[in-house]
């Protein structure tokens, strides 16, 4: 006879437990936990198979009175019970009870939220204050036919395109200027880093000071008083091309200055942690690669085009592929740099429309269609970057 599988019962516990608490939190429906203790007391009664001692299993099947319940039965039972099993029926089943911890937490703030969000898309203006009625794909047709949606994914689009690429290269450039031997090397890199462990919010809050029309210390440093950096609508390509005569409209004209300016402030934010991530790579790359370089009369940017730059790929690849994920979801700074999204919404992103409409207009459902289409072009343009950068990627050193 087998075994019994004591894990599978541990993690339908681990999973009823979770859907009692929604339950009495209103986030799952009653039938959901009703089926999940009728698979949990089959799943009992078929271990009675296996001794009348396992009856004691039953027990779970009182979690609607206290939630615990359902995970402590299992798991006090089936750690009495699996020890008489394989190694790898013990395993199995510690496995599980020490990763279901974790797991739980993955599960409740972000599985079951986003699976919760898509479920809200297709519900015609939630509020959480009367029923909903169900729209289904009327929030959908609306985005697509919304103008301030649009101009949310063309600014997070240049914020991708400006942001990423100049942030990799600058943290490149100042990883191989920090991996040399040079007199307090661990002081520049602690500057460096400092950015990124300060608060965003305290770090966009002081950048807001320093972009100041009268008082800010750039426009002091620049002399160029009265220059209102996070106010100023006028795409950046048509403020360079204005004086040759050429005159840029709309998509064309580029990020405006304001948005420039906060895509300036979060690539000297997030400096610290990329330069980190690179120096390490470039500490894993031998020595002995350069020594040859040079034996064989490379110049110092040989060296790192045909050395630095190959073998540091699959760190570049992971930073490139983070950057694009965390790129389409900024919203704080653009937030605390400019609150209302810009004079002409020049400053507005995906993730700061899916705030306006959640929480300042009270349209959970709409934001949610956002949240839902905002993921999907996030996965899109990862699988894309997957298949076309990753073949370059040298994973052996």
């Amino acid at each position: 006879m087998r075994a019994f599988p004591y894990h599978l019962l541990l993690s339908l516990g681990g999973l009823l437990l979770l859907g009692l608490y929604g339950e009495r939190l209103g986030f799952f429906p009653g039938w959901g936990v009703a089926l999940g203790l009728g698979l949990y007391g089959a799943l009992a009664l078929y271990a009675l198979r296996f001794g009348r001692a396992h009856a004691l299993f039953l027990l779970g099947l009182l979690s609607p009175l206290w939630p615990p319940l359902a995970f402590l039965v299992p798991l006090l039972l089936g750690a009495r019970f699996v020890r008489g099993l394989s190694e790898r029926a013990q395993g199995a089943f510690y496995g599980w009870a020490l990763v279901w911890p974790a797991l739980a937490l993955l599960l409740v703030w972000h599985v079951f939220p986003t699976l919760y969000a898509f479920y809200l898309s297709f519900l015609d203006r939630v509020n959480f204050l009367r029923p909903a009625a169900f729209a289904g794909l009327k929030n959908y047709r609306i985005l697509l036919e919304d103008p301030l949606f649009w101009r949310a994914l063309g600014n997070t689009f240049w914020y991708v395109v400006f942001t990423v690429p100049t942030g990799l290269l600058l943290a490149t450039f100042v990883a191989i200027l920090l991996n040399t031997q040079v007199a307090f090397q661990g002081l520049y890199r602690t500057l460096f880093f400092l950015p990124y462990i300060t608060a965003l919010t305290a770090a966009a809050a002081v950048w807001r000071w320093i972009y100041h029309p009268e008082f800010g210390f750039l426009n002091w440093l620049l002399h160029t008083p009265g220059l209102d950096w996070l106010n100023t609508p006028t795409g950046v390509f048509a403020l360079l091309l204005r004086p040759l005569g050429m005159e840029l409209q709309g998509f064309l004209a580029g990020p405006s200055l304001a948005f420039v300016a906060v895509m300036v402030m979060s690539v000297w934010h997030f400096l610290g942690y990329q330069v980190v991530i690179l120096l390490a790579g470039l500490q894993a790359i031998p020595r002995e690669y350069y020594e040859a370089a040079e034996l064989d009369g490379a110049s110092f940017f040989q060296k790192h085009r045909l050395i630095t730059w190959p073998l540091l790929s699959p760190t570049t690849f992971f930073l490139f592929t983070l950057g694009l994920i965390g790129a389409f979801q900024v919203f704080t700074q653009v937030y605390v740099l400019t609150p209302t999204g810009g004079v002409l919404q020049d400053t507005l992103t995906l993730a700061f429309y899916l705030y306006n409409k959640g929480f300042r207009d009270s349209d959970f459902s709409y934001a949610s269609a956002i949240a839902m289409v905002t993921f999907l072009v996030i996965l899109v343009l990862t699988l894309v970057q997957r298949r076309v950068l990753e073949r370059r990627v040298n994973y052996e050193i």
